[in-house]
């Protein structure tokens, strides 16, 4: 395979913030997690290809990937674009050098980039045995070779430093009446055992779990809406130290709520969407024309989640994740991975860093209380759903309103006189900022403008500088080279 190795430039270690809200460098800065849905990147995108699409996203202002190590979803035999396959003879114990080589390369590109990498060393369909469509396969994935292969991968990546991980893979830990929970504690404990050198038990809570960034992606229950990590885990497994949500791909779902949940919890831990609605993916089955989720979906779910408390967000795109080439181009997924790259959706994530950085959404929390009317929105229509927060130190406010609805503010904690703005998440404008004067202690407000699909951000501060907002470069201009597309084996 021709690629080219590199010096690496270590990025610093993320640990978890002191009120376990989100992450932070070893500086003490936070981290903004902003992440993009390319599971299968290792067994389907060319070297070169790889390249053209780290250029890409960091211009668009990703700062995390999500990637699996050994997914079978698209091809069962897991081979890299040079036909290696992952594992010889389809043993766990048998890792294929060089396969693993091409993905040690592209966790090297990451880290040149400046990506972290959530990294799932195996998807749940080896753990289960069952994809989506129901077809079987050999459970390559148990509770007696799980320790050891967690034990190598671990050891094998313990000096990177922009690797979090992530077990799960899109599957319950009781799957089908099957209990697999310890499957996945013997693969944490086994991680921590290669990353760490410490013989740590998933039961015990001890000081070293914090140095190992575990979660566990769950699917989408369509029966109880539980999509949490800790919809299906408890507090006991010490592993666990941040929560994931699937929250999926249909119309009605009400991530701010589910965020909501996890923030609430008794022991916190930092929550995000780790899977909300992609970009592109249809909302009905069977599928319809017209019946996709466009940009308009992928910033609510992502501003109502970060308004209601995580520490951020991640994009996906329905040709990106499973890195959809050509020949595969159907109703389902329209377009192919190299054509998704370049949604509307994913510019606005550039849009959406911007804002966060400019406010530091770390310094915030949830504020629903200010919200009189509507008070709870429209709870049948998470469209109308308005969700607000405000900094700690009470100085400023952000109200996100998906489309033209108007509401009122109780703002008896602020003085009579704030400054106002509006920034349009669509197009990283904002409006020039106006000093308005309250009567008692209520806003009545609306939107400034009402088309289709048309949301806004409201900025309130006590002082103008507070609500000043930046456009910022994240990388260089892309290299416009020929794309070599998708090995197709």
């Amino acid at each position: 395979m021709k690629h080219t190795t590199f010096k690496r430039h270590p990025l610093s270690r993320l640990s978890i913030s002191e009120n376990k809200r989100y992450f932070i460098k070893e500086d003490g800065t936070p981290f903004l997690w902003l992440a993009d849905t390319v599971w299968t990147m290792p067994q389907r995108m060319k070297w070169d290809d790889v390249e053209y699409y780290m250029q890409t996203r960091k211009n668009q202002g990703f700062t995390v990937l999500q990637i699996v190590a050994l997914d079978p979803e698209r091809d069962e035999d897991i081979r890299n674009p040079a036909g290696e396959k992952a594992l010889i003879n389809n043993d766990l114990s048998s890792p294929n050098e060089n396969y693993f080589s091409y993905l040690d390369w592209i966790l090297d590109r990451a880290e040149a980039y400046g990506f972290y990498v959530l990294l799932l060393p195996v998807w749940g369909q080896m753990v289960v045995g069952e994809n989506w469509q129901g077809e079987k396969f050999p459970k390559t994935v148990n509770e007696g070779n799980a320790y050891q292969y967690g034990k190598w991968i671990g050891s094998r990546y313990r000096t990177r430093t922009n690797i979090l991980w992530c077990l799960g893979g899109d599957r319950h830990p009781v799957h089908n009446g099957t209990d697999y929970k310890n499957v996945w504690r013997r693969l944490a404990e086994g991680l921590a055992k290669g990353v760490l050198d410490k013989d740590l038990k998933y039961n015990q809570n001890r000081e070293e779990w914090k140095d190992l960034l575990i979660t566990y992606h769950s699917s989408y229950d369509v029966h109880s809406g539980e999509c949490s990590t800790m919809s299906f885990w408890t507090d006991e497994e010490a592993w666990i130290q941040f929560i994931m949500l699937q929250s999926g791909h249909g119309l009605t779902v009400k991530n701010y709520e589910l965020i909501k949940k996890e923030y609430d919890r008794e022991h916190p831990m930092p929550v995000w969407d780790g899977e909300p609605a992609y970009e592109a993916m249809p909302n009905s089955w069977p599928v319809k024309p017209d019946s996709y989720h466009g940009s308009w979906m992928v910033r609510r779910r992502a501003y109502f989640s970060l308004f209601a408390g995580a520490f951020g967000f991640t994009y996906g795109h329905s040709s990106m994740w499973c890195t959809i080439s050509p020949r595969e181009v159907n109703p389902v997924t329209p377009y192919t991975w190299y054509e998704a790259l370049t949604q509307e959706g994913a510019y606005h994530i550039k849009n959406l860093r911007d804002f966060l950085e400019s406010i530091d959404l770390t310094k915030f929390v949830p504020s629903q209380e200010i919200l009189l009317f509507p008070r709870d929105t429209d709870a049948s229509d998470e469209s109308r759903h308005i969700q607000a927060c405000k900094d700690m130190e009470n100085k400023r406010i952000c109200v996100y309103f998906p489309q033209y609805i108007t509401a009122e503010l109780e703002l008896s904690d602020f003085p009579p006189e704030l400054f106002l703005r509006w920034y349009d998440p669509r197009n990283g404008n904002a409006l020039a900022a106006e000093k308005i004067k309250i009567t008692g202690s209520r806003l009545t407000i609306n939107p400034p403008s009402n088309g289709s699909e048309e949301d806004w951000i409201l900025l309130l501060g006590k002082e103008e500088a507070s609500i000043s907002l930046v456009s910022k470069q994240y990388g260089t201009e892309t290299k416009a080279e020929e794309v070599k597309k998708v090995f197709e084996w």
